[in-house]
């Protein structure tokens, strides 16, 4: 009986863990970063932040990141850094896996919604974002 209350725990815990793939049409679009935190504590706030990250996904789950700056017109201004990236999932983790140059990195989706966007970096930080909400001066 034991053994089977134990099965059936697990069965519970497995089927109530988030599909990640979900995460997945959340991911592109404009987010603006909210604050960074390591350890379960508050690293930085943003109250207000310059630039914005945009993420562009394809139908392949290849994509790129950009740092755009908004400007008082509605308008950005684009960076001409960009990093390339696929998604990837492993294990139910859902990851952006970054190849510039040389060099790969990953980074793990937690969480992507309508209203938020939590990335963890292998360093222990955790980077959450809100939509960007353009500034609207009438």
């Amino acid at each position: 009986m034991r053994q089977f209350l134990t099965l059936s725990f697990f069965i519970l815990l497995i089927s109530c863990k988030s599909e990640v793939s979900t995460y997945i049409p959340f991911v592109e679009g404009y987010w603006e970063i909210v604050n960074v935190s390591k350890d379960q504590k508050k690293v930085k706030d943003y109250k207000i932040s310059g630039s914005v990250d945009y993420f562009k996904v394809n139908a392949d789950l290849s994509g790129y990141r950009k740092k755009v700056t908004p400007r008082f017109d509605g308008t950005f201004e684009i960076s001409k850094h960009v990093s390339e990236f696929t998604l990837s999932i492993k294990d139910n983790h859902l990851w952006i896996i970054y190849t510039n140059n040389i060099v790969t990195y990953r980074e793990e989706i937690i969480r992507a919604n309508n209203s938020s966007l939590i990335l963890s970096n292998s360093d222990g930080f955790i980077y959450t974002y809100k939509p960007y909400e353009p500034l609207i001066f009438e």
